[in-house]
C-alpha cells in the first residue's frame, strides 16, 4: 500500500489556502505519484471468501456511507442513476442478489456526487429525499410511500433522521454550496431553501420544530469564533443510534482554522465541544457514549476513540499501529455491533482498501483485508468515487461504490463467510 507520506499531506495542507491553487498543485502531484507507481493491469481484488455482486447498472451509485441503500427487510433498493447532467433516484425491487426496476422516483439536475440527494430509508416503506421544487425553486425533502405510491412534501430539506424516525433534522444547504460544495446542490440566484440558521430539527409526524440550534450559539463555543461566522461550514450530522442527540462537524477551511466535533443533546438542550484540533473527518458510533472517528491527536493522524461519557477522552485502542491508520476512511457498524467496515482514499497507485475490523476496545484487533480498488486518476477531486462502505440491515453484505471498471457502479459484496 503505498500511501502519501505525513511530509505530502502536510505540504498538501499548507496550501488549503487557496482551494483552486490547491486542487490544481493536488491533482498534479497525484498524477506524477500515479506515473512512478501505477500497478498496470490491475482493477479489483478481493478476499477468497467474499463474493462480489455486480447489478450491472451502469453510472449508478447510492452515495453516502452513514445510510444503508436497502431496506430493513431487505426487499428494496435504492440507488441513483447519472444521464447527461441529470440524476435519477431509482425505487428496486432486491431478490437473489438481482434489481428489478420498480419506480423512477425523480429526476432533477440538483445533486451532488457524495449524496447525491441525500435518500434515507424511513421503514420498509417510506424513505426521504431531497429536491428542488421548480413550482417555486426552493430546495425541499419529499417522504415516498411505497405502498399507496404518495409522496408528502416537506419545506426543508434533510440532512439526517433520528434514531426513532420522526425527527427530520436540517441545515443550510446553501452555505456549503459556498463553502463546501461536494456536499452541496449547485444553488444559485435562482434556487433557495427555506432559511434556517443553523441546524433545526422538525417533527413531521405532529407537524412540530422540535430544536433551533443556532449558528450564533455554535460559533460562541468555538475556537473559530475570532474568524468569520459566514466563512464556517456545519456538515456530517449523525444522529446516535442510542438517544436523542447527534454529533455534527463544525469547521474553518482556512490555514488558521480548527476542524471540530459538537455533541448535541435536543432532549435537554446540551451543547458541547468533544474534539477541536487540526482534523476531524468521518466517524461513526461504537457505543453509546463512544465515537470512532479519524482526527489528529497528539502530533498523529488517524482512527481514535472518542469517550464522552463522564467526562472527554481520546484512545487509540482499536487501530493502534501507526500503519493502519495511513489513511483517512469512511467507518460504519455492523447490525450486531461486532465489527466495523472502513475504506481509505487512493493511495499512489490509485488503489482503494477496504477493511473489516472488530469492533473491540479490550483486545488485540483482528483486522481483515475485504478488498482493493481501482480509481482511475479521471475520478478526483468533486468528481471523485469513494467506496462509501455500507452495511446491509442483514448484516451479510456490504454495499459500495466504485469505478474500478472504468464507470461509477453500485455493487454489494457478500461477507457472511468471513464474519
Amino acid at each position: 500500500m503505498k500511501n502519501f507520506n505525513a511530509i505530502e499531506k502536510k505540504l498538501s495542507k499548507l496550501i488549503k489556502f487557496s482551494p483552486f491553487l490547491h486542487s490544481k498543485i493536488k491533482l498534479l502531484y497525484q498524477m506524477i505519484s500515479f506515473l512512478f507507481n501505477k500497478q498496470k493491469g490491475f482493477k479489483i481484488q478481493l478476499h477468497e471468501k467474499s463474493r462480489l455482486i455486480d447489478f450491472n447498472l451502469n453510472s449508478t451509485f447510492f452515495g453516502y456511507y452513514d445510510h444503508t441503500p436497502i431496506s430493513a427487510d431487505m426487499k428494496h433498493f435504492l440507488c441513483h442513476n447519472i444521464i447527461d447532467n441529470s440524476i435519477f433516484l431509482g425505487l428496486y425491487d432486491f431478490s437473489k442478489n438481482k434489481l428489478i426496476m420498480k419506480k423512477k422516483i425523480l429526476s432533477s439536475i440538483y445533486y451532488n456526487l457524495q449524496q447525491g440527494v441525500r435518500p434515507i430509508w424511513i421503514n420498509n416503506n417510506e424513505f426521504i429525499f431531497n429536491f428542488v421544487n421548480l413550482n417555486d425553486n426552493q430546495l425541499i425533502s419529499s417522504l415516498y410511500n411505497i405502498n399507496d405510491d404518495s409522496f408528502k412534501n416537506l419545506d426543508i430539506p434533510v440532512q439526517e433522521i433520528s434514531a426513532k424516525n420522526n425527527i427530520i433534522i436540517s441545515i443550510d444547504y446553501s452555505n456549503l454550496d459556498l463553502i463546501n460544495k461536494d456536499y452541496g446542490y449547485g444553488m444559485n440566484n435562482d434556487i433557495s431553501q427555506k432559511e434556517i440558521n443553523g441546524i433545526i430539527g422538525y417533527n413531521y409526524i405532529n407537524n412540530k420544530q422540535v430544536f433551533e440550534l443556532t449558528s450564533k450559539d455554535i460559533h460562541a463555543m468555538s475556537k473559530n469564533r475570532s474568524l468569520p461566522l459566514i466563512e464556517c461550514e456545519i456538515n456530517h450530522v449523525h444522529h446516535s443510534p442510542y438517544n436523542n442527540s447527534f454529533v455534527f462537524i463544525y469547521r474553518n477551511k482556512g490555514g488558521n482554522g480548527y476542524s471540530e466535533l459538537y455533541y448535541y443533546d435536543y432532549n435537554v438542550n446540551d451543547l458541547k465541544v468533544l474534539y477541536s484540533g487540526s482534523l476531524m473527518s468521518h466517524y461513526c458510533w461504537i457505543k453509546e457514549n463512544i465515537i470512532f472517528a479519524y482526527l489528529e491527536f497528539n502530533g498523529r493522524v488517524g482512527f481514535f476513540e472518542i469517550d464522552y461519557n463522564d467526562s472527554i477522552s481520546i484512545t487509540q485502542n482499536i487501530l493502534p499501529n501507526i500503519k493502519d491508520n495511513l489513511s483517512d476512511g469512511h467507518p460504519s457498524v455492523s447490525p450486531n455491533n461486532k465489527w466495523i467496515i472502513y475504506d481509505t482514499y487512493p493511495d499512489k497507485s490509485r488503489i482503494s482498501h477496504l477493511y473489516i475490523i472488530r469492533n473491540d476496545l479490550e483486545n488485540t484487533p483482528q483486522k481483515i483485508l475485504l478488498g482493493k480498488f481501482y480509481s482511475p486518476l479521471k475520478f478526483n477531486g468533486y468528481n471523485r468515487c469513494d467506496l462509501h462502505p455500507r452495511w446491509t440491515p442483514d448484516g451479510n453484505y456490504i454495499s459500495i461504490d466504485s469505478v474500478h471498471e472504468g464507470k461509477r457502479k453500485t455493487y454489494l459484496i457478500d461477507v457472511s463467510k468471513i464474519i
